[in-house]
């Protein structure tokens, strides 16, 4: 999952004819209540290479559930071959990542379903440290694209419940979502589309608030769609 970030106004630089900036979402085509942001690929990498090692250096149970595909995907990302688009509405950041650069997705899936769908994290390193961080994944259904005949190599999408337990007992809780899906295109290189929505966390406290979802999990298996659709052209 992507790094949280600030966001400035602003729209994507454009690229050679069907680069990876012509395959992402338009601002008009962003969902209800969210206003596109500027954010380069090297802003994003750069803002993902904290939280990645803080995960690596983590403590995950079960062992098996450590994440990787954001780790290898990550060290690969430039301006070349990948391009960014990030939105903000008032209570939610929007990051949708298009690249030339095959996601291990199959790694994803293995680490947030099934055996996976729930887990712990406990930071060695970083401002989380010593944090409990416990996360009930959900799976949701396939994008309708693949149910259209869309060329998906493969894809999955989540939506994650995050319980962050901090050091003095202070507990914040956050709803985020994540997809992700491998591309194929007719005359045209493969591509990931990737598309994260994360909800505000609640302030820490030791009798917490229920979180708010940045939007339904259907709202976002649509934008999700929106997004593939836009990368299949």
């Amino acid at each position: 999952m992507l790094a949280s970030v600030v966001l400035a106004c602003g729209t994507p630089d454009p690229g050679p004819p069907d680069a990876p900036a012509d395959l992402v979402l338009a601002p008009t085509d962003l969902p209800p209540g969210f206003t596109a942001q500027q954010l380069s690929v090297a802003d994003l990498v750069e803002a993902n290479r904290g939280p990645i090692q803080a995960t690596a250096d983590a403590d995950v149970t079960p062992a098996f559930c450590r994440p990787t595909a954001d780790e290898s995907l990550n060290a690969r990302l430039d301006a070349k071959n990948a391009a960014v688009v990030a939105a903000g509405s008032a209570d939610a950041t929007l990051v949708e990542l298009v690249t030339t650069v095959v996601r291990d997705v199959g790694a994803d899936a293995l680490a947030t379903t099934e055996r996976c769908a729930q887990t712990t994290v406990v930071p060695r390193t970083g401002n989380l440290r010593g944090a409990r961080i416990d996360t009930r994944y959900t799976r949701l259904p396939e994008p309708a694209a693949a149910r259209n005949g869309a060329r998906i190599d493969d894809s999955v999408s989540t939506r994650a419940d995050v319980t962050t337990t901090l050091p003095d007992g202070g507990v914040i809780r956050q709803i985020s979502f994540a997809g992700y899906a491998v591309l194929s295109r007719p005359a045209a290189p493969t591509v990931t589309v990737q598309l994260t929505v994360s909800g505000t966390p609640t302030p820490a406290a030791t009798r917490p608030t229920e979180p708010a979802a940045p939007m339904t999990d259907a709202q976002f298996s649509t934008a999700l769609d929106d997004a593939l659709a836009t990368a299949e052209r």
